[in-house]
């Protein structure tokens, strides 16, 4: 991870601000919000190196062709809708757990791999209220596993939102306390794996249920080979519970493997599986409480069981 880069990148932003500020007829209103902008991607950075150094050590000189840390660029919203958000401001994570409640008719998980698991809150809210017994979360991505573990293991963390999309000069950012709501889970029923999760690093017949939020039209480039590692890792009779819309990379996959939701059960049935409930809702997504701003997605919940 090129925290460094980041770093760079801040401060040759801050650099562009300050200059933007000066420009011949600038006004005061227009001076005040770049002024904040500044002072806010700043904040930003210096919260993430407070939570990334301790685990991975100072940041390394920037170095040409390595890009910034994707947590930190493209995902640090899934963090604040899953610890900040969600305290009365946006209840995204309410609605993914409802879905799952309803397609698993409330039965416990047992032992449960999330594959992709992000900011991890639907992980900790499956574990908490769904019946888990152990939880492994999987993901490439160490900026988010680091503060997601650092939340759930029962230490507050702050963090600043920032967005140059602000409707209002005042504020053009926030800070935000992440916390785990339930309160925290100990290494002995709650684990973190940095990993491929295409290739879970886990014996097969390990689990009672793997989880995949938001993760097959984004990750897997083989997806009947992907299914029938999750055939593997699930015990007889276990469940793979699906969530999340499918909205495939276009410059990853050709049109012929964008697969709509008859595709990907004909597949699974292929590799093994027994189709069981689903339903498809659009609903809110990553909608901040700080610019008013999100998406509207059409999410696929369901259940399958190793046949």
């Amino acid at each position: 991870m090129q925290l460094g880069l980041m770093i760079q990148h801040a401060s040759e932003t801050n650099h562009a601000l300050q200059l933007q500020s000066r420009e011949p007829g600038v006004g005061g209103a227009t001076r005040t919000r770049l002024h904040a902008l500044a002072r806010a991607i700043a904040e930003q950075v210096a919260d993430v190196a407070a939570l990334l150094v301790p685990a991975i050590g100072d940041p390394l000189p920037p170095r040409e062709g390595v890009e910034l840390p994707r947590g930190a660029g493209d995902y640090i919203s899934c963090l604040f809708r899953d610890w900040a958000w969600s305290d009365g401001h946006d209840q995204e994570n309410e609605r993914a757990l409802a879905a799952i409640r309803r397609i698993t008719r409330g039965q416990p998980l047992g032992r449960t791999l999330v594959l992709g698991a992000g900011g991890c809150r639907l992980a900790y809210d499956l574990h908490v209220q769904c019946g888990g017994t152990q939880t492994a979360v999987v993901d490439i991505d160490p900026f988010l596993l680091v503060v997601a573990e650092t939340v759930i293991r029962g230490t507050a963390v702050n963090l600043t939102e920032t967005s140059v999309n602000a409707p209002e000069v005042d504020p053009v950012s926030r800070a935000w306390t992440l916390s785990a709501p339930s309160g925290p889970l100990g290494p002995d029923v709650f684990q973190f794996f940095i990993a491929d999760g295409t290739d879970p690093p886990f014996p097969d017949q390990t689990f009672d249920a793997v989880v995949t939020p938001w993760f097959i039209d984004q990750v897997p480039t083989d997806l009947a080979g992907f299914l029938r590692r999750l055939h593997r890792l699930l015990v007889p009779g276990g469940r793979w519970i699906n969530h999340g819309p499918l909205i495939y990379p276009p410059d990853a996959l050709p049109i012929a493997r964008w697969y709509t939701r008859q595709e990907i059960f004909d597949l699974a049935g292929a590799c093994g599986f027994r189709m069981g409930a689903w339903e498809s809702v659009a609903q809110p997504h990553l909608v901040s409480p700080l610019t008013g701003r999100g998406l509207i997605e059409n999410v696929l919940t369901f259940e399958a069981s190793r046949a």
